[in-house]
């Protein structure tokens, strides 16, 4: 029985830092990409030699409206990614320790009267 609740129990660990590492991949890459756009943003409109043209100001007004538009739906988008990912996190938890629970009561069903 100590064997079972050490695979349980390696199994479980295994998982839990898996589901971590995502996690903490997921949120670093959403802050490097949002600071990554917002510097090519920044450096878009600093070039003012590229604005003088009325076509180009136009152009580059309209990039930067879709840019910040794309920024703010990915942010909501990452936001509920990590959510989803929590729940996941939380219901695999549970889901172990049943497991753990059932595995501990399975030789006792097996014994003979």
């Amino acid at each position: 029985m100590n064997n079972t609740n050490e695979i349980f129990d390696t199994w479980a660990k295994s998982q839990k830092e898996f589901l971590a590492a995502t996690l903490k991949s997921q949120e670093e890459f959403r802050s490097y990409w949002q600071e990554s756009m917002r510097t090519m943003q920044d450096s878009l409109l600093g070039a003012s030699p590229w604005l003088a043209s009325p076509q180009n100001k136009d152009v580059l007004q309209r990039f930067n409206s879709w840019l910040s538009i794309m920024m703010k739906s990915y942010e909501v988008f990452a936001e509920d990614a990590i959510k989803i990912q929590n729940a996941w996190a939380n219901a695999l938890e549970h889901q172990m320790e049943f497991s753990r629970e059932l595995a501990k009561s399975f030789p006792s069903l097996f014994k003979q009267p």
